[in-house]
């Protein structure tokens, strides 16, 4: 279908997820991963299901945006295999570290390689060590391609079953939580992952809540916007 108003930009996605190391052939650069996508959501159409989950390389330097991305560029000029790597933080243990998220990989025998690229482009790593699963906030920046299917909704067009609705104010990932925890026992549409996210334009900022929701139906995230609202207009 094509879109009614196409959106592109850039902004970030701040997210809690279960991550644990990632165990793979060396012992030179951390690398965790996603233990459950979308961990608000029960059941089978998850986007990051498919071969690899997500995976986090831990870098020893918190390098530009800019630079991850010309050091991905020319990665994948000598890297088979299609992959998506964003830049990013993600709290280990209450201490933010910079990484970038890959994405798309289909087997586990790639991580090695791209490890040894990424060094060749000039990006270094912290050294890995056995890590329990923990809850790590995560924060990455990536470009979007949306639809704007009506005021402050939008659809995203590369991952299916995901949508954003604007909100008025920035909150805390604190503030958020307790919002989604009060929501999702209250509403008939309760099976959902939310995470906080930010779209940079020319006038400024939009805030948005992500929803991911399957079977995507715009009357849903409409009902839950009006929800997450009712919400922040009651604890603020």
């Amino acid at each position: 279908m094509k879109p009614q108003n196409l959106f592109e930009t850039v902004g970030t996605i701040s997210k809690n997820e279960l991550l644990a190391s990632f165990d793979f052939e060396t012992d030179k650069a951390m690398v965790l991963e996603t233990v459950q996508p979308y961990p608000g959501y029960n059941g089978t159409n998850v986007p990051d299901s498919l071969g690899v989950n997500s995976l986090f390389f831990v870098t020893n330097y918190k390098y530009s945006g800019e630079a991850i991305i010309r050091a991905s560029m020319e990665v994948k000029k000598k890297f088979e295999p299609t992959f998506d790597a964003v830049p990013g933080t993600i709290t280990v243990f209450n201490t933010p570290e910079p990484c970038f998220r890959v994405k798309h990989l289909t087997s586990i025998e790639d991580v090695e390689p791209l490890v040894k690229l990424y060094r060749e482009a000039g990006i270094g790593f912290l050294k890995s060590k056995k890590i329990p699963s923990f809850d790590g906030l995560i924060k990455i920046r990536k470009y979007f391609t949306l639809d704007i299917v009506d005021d402050g909704i939008f659809l995203d067009l590369d991952v299916p079953n995901i949508a954003y609705f604007q909100i008025p104010d920035l909150l805390s990932w604190t503030q958020f939580a307790k919002i989604t925890r009060s929501i999702r026992p209250n509403v008939y549409c309760n099976n959902f992952d939310a995470a906080l996210g930010v779209f940079f334009t020319k006038k400024g900022v939009i805030d948005v809540v992500r929803v991911f929701y399957e079977s995507l139906d715009v009357k849903d995230i409409k009902f839950l916007r009006t929800k997450y609202l009712e919400e922040i207009s009651r604890q603020s």
